[in-house]
């Protein structure tokens, strides 16, 4: 950071106002430290950068599309013959909803076929951490001898600091970090894991004719568990 004369002078002047008892040591450490920083902290998130600054706090956060569904906080069913259990390669199989079916970017609500619940079992290939705060789960079927991947998201909030922490522990990252757009982390070790959560149609990656395979990245489905409620390590 450079530091001009005006700036020196200033500096000068506190120190003199803290010399003759005016400011406390205390309050011109302060001070200092919000006049050298807070420039640096602004530039930072005009350049549209997300801090993560542990594994349940993120700063400059961009909520993204459909919002209120992809944090719906709905709790686990406690009648567990209601939960359908699935692989990666089933639902990269499936069909996205019908044309007809009104599902755009600022759909709020869960259309039906998103309100069911699955407990999605596959081997975690990729973790990645998203500019909406979301922790992003890549699972493949766990022999890993067949194409389809299927994301599983961890957004940001109290309701899933728990599972946050959980993941994070599985990646070799460090607190804080900033990134921008999403960024991949690094794995300690791959694992067979169980997500339980609500598919949901992530629109915005869908293709105009509304099929469940993504326009980028390739082999990737478009429906995904979102929000991951909870998780079990099978492996």
């Amino acid at each position: 950071m450079r530091v001009s004369n005006e700036d020196l002078k200033s500096f000068r002047w506190a120190e003199k106002l803290v010399g003759c008892g005016s400011v406390s040591r205390a309050l011109f450490s302060a001070l200092l430290a919000a006049y050298v920083f807070a420039p640096a902290f602004t530039k930072s998130a005009a350049a549209g950068t997300v801090t993560f600054v542990s594994p349940c706090e993120c700063q400059s956060q961009k909520s993204g599309s459909r919002w209120p569904a992809k944090t719906d906080p709905s709790p686990v069913p406690l009648d567990k013959s209601t939960i359908q259990s699935v692989t990666p390669l089933q639902i990269y199989e499936w069909k996205g909803p019908e044309p007809n079916v009104p599902l755009t970017p600022e759909t709020d609500t869960r259309i039906p076929t998103e309100q069911k619940w699955y407990n999605l079992t596959g081997r975690l290939v990729s973790v990645k951490v998203e500019a909406d705060g979301d922790i992003t789960l890549v699972l493949k079927d766990a022999d890993g001898k067949k194409a389809g991947s299927v994301n599983a998201e961890i957004p940001v909030g109290p309701e899933w600091c728990e599972l946050r922490k959980v993941v994070f522990g599985w990646t070799t990252q460090s607190f804080p970090f900033s990134f921008k757009a999403s960024q991949r982390l690094e794995l300690r070790e791959p694992h067979v894991i169980t997500v339980t959560g609500k598919a949901l149609f992530d629109v915005d990656h869908a293709p105009a004719d509304r099929s469940n395979r993504r326009t980028k990245p390739k082999k990737y489905a478009v429906w995904e568990i979102h929000p991951v409620m909870a998780l079990h390590v099978d492996q």
